[in-house]
């Protein structure tokens, strides 16, 4: 693919990494800010935590996750500098918009679609769950 060169991918890459790595990792607090207390005194208080908690874990999650497709790209580059854009499963050029949106990607947009699990195909009917 000429017009992504894996100079600027590399480049692009780094950006994002350092860029992500620099947001740190979200704080999850505690429930019990006293050490004295049990729990949280208020239940809507002990709601809020408790969801303030779930949103702050799942965002360090997806925060690793992007870390480690950024590095698989990173070494994929200096491991196989002549496949930059390519597919790694047929080999075809992917999208230089989806790299520029995503430029950790390694797979087009067909073969990425055939790896995600179809949206609403896993129930049968509104009612499967009796």
């Amino acid at each position: 693919m000429a017009a992504v060169t894996a100079s600027a991918l590399t480049a692009q890459l780094r950006k994002l990494r350092e860029e992500t790595i620099s947001q740190g990792p979200q704080k999850i607090e505690p429930n019990r800010k006293d050490a004295t207390t049990i729990g949280v005194s208020d239940e809507d208080e002990q709601a809020l935590s408790e969801m303030l908690q779930t949103l702050a874990s799942q965002q360090n999650r997806k925060q690793s996750e992007l870390l480690a497709q950024i590095d698989r790209a990173l070494a994929r580059l200096e491991r196989e500098p002549d496949m930059v854009g390519l597919c790694e499963e047929c080999e075809e050029e992917i999208d230089e918009r989806r790299l520029t949106l995503r430029p950790y990607v390694t797979l087009c947009a067909e073969c990425q679609a055939a790896h995600d699990p179809k949206r609403g195909h896993t129930r049968k009917s509104l009612t499967d769950y009796k």
